[in-house]
């Protein structure tokens, strides 16, 4: 690697970190209740070695709101909340640091992938792919929050970098699977994109593997034993919760449809074949996958969940659009082989995601970069050997303008109009009653918002050791856990009657009655009313 490539390549993984970094404690402008789960969990297992179910460093699985994290994410936490305490920085910093480390390893995979398939030549390609990923409003987005997916991708991308790069180093066979299993242990698509893109890898190393069969297989077997402490959970009752939860199967009304048009059309054998509740499914998985490459979805508007996207740029540029076309067809005439493996990597990485009943997702699919970003840069890279100067200086100009919009708008006008998004508000009235926790018997927290009892705990720093004796909860009957109360803490759907005394209430405004004594209200960003701290006379 040449000096000058050196120079390029630090500026843009610095470019990566300060998009991902800037602010990152305020903007998303509240933790999510996922990340207070990861938060509070490393805090738990910091100070005791348990989690908040009392298990001790569990290795399978975190139990949490009974959606049964991996546990890769949470432990790698401990180390931020122990150097800078339980609060958003912390917990917003592995991804913020996995997310821009994967900007460095995107140039590597490139370079790797182009190494031994006669384009040694191509070097703009490698930088402008990580130069692509550090301003990707997708995965800028993702990198800001404590998200799984954002360590799971470095794992994969590492992965990758590592097979590859055993072509030319037998030895790293021993070890290039590693990486696949740390991501089968950080987030849960991960669990059924890693052993496809893994046989993927193999039939595009093709040959090489024979070469060093017996490095291969070592890597392979001590890579299954590692994964052996999952498989457990992986099989067990409490693992299809989850599935059920998200998944289309779950959905009754293919079956009803399908028996439906089988008694209109008096039970035929043809019609019984026709209208098996088996094709209704497989095409509403069809239906869920294609939702992916919804124009919609990548170009304009993004996820349509605000916590995945600003809502008024693609998970892509609009410039990437034709960007995208140019890339995906010159690579599969100039190297068939590679954009065969980048394609398979893409479209299997949706498989996981087409099971689900919310389509498109940005999360659940972010597996499936950095190869939207190869493909675009090596369009931009024909477009920049083929076209007049004048219009690769437009193209920059359009680049430099959509990523300025995007910036400024995620850093100006989100944090106002999507803080409700983000649990906004539980942060702020938990702090205030901290404050106030010895002038109250009781302090009652409307559940409207989510997960109270989590955010409790995070923003009280409470004492693991002392919740797990004094905490009143519950598993429900589709096996998801919740908290009652602990404490003087109480969580509620709707006031008690009657109110004791000397109680403190968090709730919403309309249950401020005439008498009651308001002592503060919580205000979203753009001056609405979130929460009102009130006492009750």
């Amino acid at each position: 690697m040449s000096i000058k490539i050196r120079i390029v390549l630090v500026f843009i993984v610095g470019l990566a970190l300060g998009f991902r970094l800037y602010n990152v404690s305020d903007n998303p402008p509240a933790l999510s209740w996922d990340e207070v789960s990861i938060g509070y969990n490393a805090y738990s297992i910091l100070k005791t070695g348990k989690d908040e179910h009392g298990r001790f460093l569990p290795i399978d699985t975190f139990i949490a709101y009974g959606d049964y994290k991996p546990p890769l994410a949470i432990y790698i936490t401990v180390p931020f909340v122990a150097l800078f305490g339980l609060n958003e920085l912390a917990v917003r910093l592995p991804s913020v640091i996995f997310g821009t480390l994967t900007v460095l390893l995107t140039y590597f995979l490139v370079t790797e992938l182009f190494k031994h398939n006669g384009q040694e030549t191509i070097i703009n390609v490698p930088l402008l792919s990580a130069a692509l990923l550090a301003i990707s409003p997708w995965h800028i987005n993702l990198s800001r929050a404590g998200f799984e997916a954002t360590i799971a991708l470095f794992f994969i991308v590492l992965g990758v970098v590592l097979c590859l790069a055993a072509r030319g180093k037998e030895k790293l066979y021993w070890v290039c699977w590693l990486p696949f299993v740390a991501a089968v242990y950080t987030f849960n698509s991960a669990r059924y994109f890693v052993p496809l893109l893994a046989l993927g890898l193999v039939v595009f190393i093709g040959k090489n593997v024979f070469l060093h069969k017996k490095n291969f297989l070592g890597g392979i077997i001590l890579s299954i034993v590692l994964l052996l402490p999952i498989f457990p959970h992986l099989f067990s009752k409490q693992a299809m919760l989850r599935f059920r939860e998200v998944n289309i199967f779950s959905d009754s009304s293919p079956v009803i449809t399908a028996n439906n048009r089988i008694a209109r059309e008096g039970n035929t054998f043809l019609s019984k074949v026709l209208n098996n509740r088996r094709v209704g499914y497989a095409y509403s998985m069809l239906t869920h996958y294609t939702d992916h490459f919804d124009p919609k979805f990548l170009f304009i508007r993004g996820d349509g969940n605000p916590k995945f996207s600003t809502q008024d740029v693609g998970q892509l540029y609009l410039i990437e659009a034709p960007l995208l076309v140019i890339g995906i067809i010159t690579l599969m005439l100039h190297a068939p082989k590679i954009a065969f493996f980048l394609l398979f990597w893409l479209l299997v990485s949706i498989v996981p995601a087409a099971t689900a009943r919310e389509t498109p997702h940005a999360l659940r699919i972010l597996n499936s970069l950095p190869t939207w970003q190869i493909f675009i840069a090596y369009g931009l890279w024909v477009c920049m050997r083929k076209v007049r100067r004048v219009l690769v200086i437009v193209l920059v100009v359009i680049y430099v303008f959509q990523v300025s919009y995007y910036i400024y708008n995620y850093h100006t006008h989100y944090p106002r109009v999507y803080a409700s998004e983000w649990q906004y508000g539980y942060g702020q009235a938990i702090r205030y009653a901290k404050g106030a926790y010895d002038a109250y018997d009781h302090i009652f927290v409307t559940d409207r918002i989510g997960r109270p009892y989590m955010y409790t705990l995070f923003y009280t720093q409470y004492d693991p050791g002392l919740y797990l004796g004094q905490k009143n909860s519950y598993f429900d009957a589709a096996g998801f856990y919740h908290v009652d109360g602990f404490a003087k803490y109480v969580f509620i759907k709707t006031l008690p009657s009657p109110i004791p005394p000397k109680s403190l209430i968090i709730g919403d405004p309309s249950w401020v009655g005439a008498g009651d004594h308001v002592l503060k209200e919580i205000t979203y960003p753009d001056g609405t009313v979130a929460l009102v701290i009130y006492e009750h006379s």
